[in-house]
């Protein structure tokens, strides 16, 4: 996408950080996927870039996290206090938040450690903020609504996608939910996860939401699906959990709805990089075709 470059994004960082009175200098980009996150090592913040969602919307975000944190104690990533996200006319929103260094040489994260974040998130009640109804495809009709063609997908490929999005969405909307409705993360995978000194918190809260729990659970399933993640990753989950989602009714048609929430960064970031065009075009083609043998690319 032509506003996600890293030098558009280095524009935009400039006039978020200048409409809060901060300093951008040495600013160094660490991820630049689906959003984009800037650390400000001066000021020991973080500045995430995100497409298509509001300020409005990062403030609820935000007021949700801090509730979290300061009246649950639960490891949640805090905003910076006092920097309200800033609305670029860009049609990118910038927010500000705690930095978090991560450990050279930390243990590595464990299925158990998210397991243990999504239940206790999931058994708190809800948060004084007005939550928005969990959408499941958002990111990835934002990007489909787009006027231009998309890199890597013919015409035909993306007609076939949005038919494919409106039908499993349609089938969402009809399931039933044996774990209930309420607060979930909305995107919880082990990427999401960091170290605070000795404490494994979860970040990357754009998603939070009311909608049904096991949403929260299938990316762990469809890892192992997915990117090789070894069944004792899995186990180790649902025991620590306390809920196995292969025998879910819905479980096929949740593989489904995540396999197409994967596109949505790849898509994004196709047109100026070849990685993420080879991993569109893999991800497709195996949504297409339903192969589920082959290990999808990481990024």
């Amino acid at each position: 996408m032509k506003d996600f470059t890293e030098e558009s994004l280095r524009d935009q960082l400039e006039l978020a950080c200048s409409a809060r009175g901060m300093s951008a200098a040495r600013a160094r980009l660490v991820h630049h996927y689906s959003n984009a996150v800037f650390v400000l090592p001066a000021l020991d913040a973080v500045v995430r870039i995100n497409v298509g969602q509001t300020a409005n919307a990062i403030g609820i975000t935000q007021e949700v996290t801090r509730w979290l944190v300061n009246e649950h104690a639960y490891p949640a990533t805090a905003p910076v206090e006092d920097a309200p996200p800033v609305q670029l006319d860009s049609g990118l929103t910038a927010s500000f938040w705690r930095y978090y260094p991560q450990p050279d040489d930390g243990p590595p994260f464990r299925s158990a450690h998210l397991a243990d974040l999504l239940r206790r998130l999931h058994d708190l009640p809800m948060p004084p903020a007005e939550l928005p109804k969990w959408e499941p495809f958002g990111a990835l009709r934002r990007v489909l609504s787009q006027g231009a063609p998309l890199p890597g997908l013919s015409d035909e490929e993306v007609e076939w996608l949005r038919d494919r999005v409106d039908a499993v969405q349609h089938q969402i909307a009809a399931a039933h939910w044996p774990l209930g409705l309420g607060m979930v993360h909305g995107d919880g995978w082990a990427g999401n996860l960091l170290w605070d000194r000795d404490q494994v918190m979860l970040g990357d809260w754009d998603n939070v939401s009311l909608g049904p729990r096991e949403i929260d659970l299938i990316p762990t399933w469809h890892a192992a699906i997915r990117y090789g993640r070894e069944s004792s990753w899995v186990q180790e989950f649902a025991d620590t959990y306390g809920y196995g989602m292969g025998r879910h009714e819905s479980f096929d048609l949740l593989l489904q709805m995540r396999d197409l929430v994967q596109l949505s960064g790849p898509l994004r970031r196709a047109g100026e990089s070849e990685p993420h065009l080879a991993a569109l075009r893999q991800r497709f083609e195996g949504i297409r075709t339903g192969n589920r043998s082959q290990s999808w690319i990481g990024l």
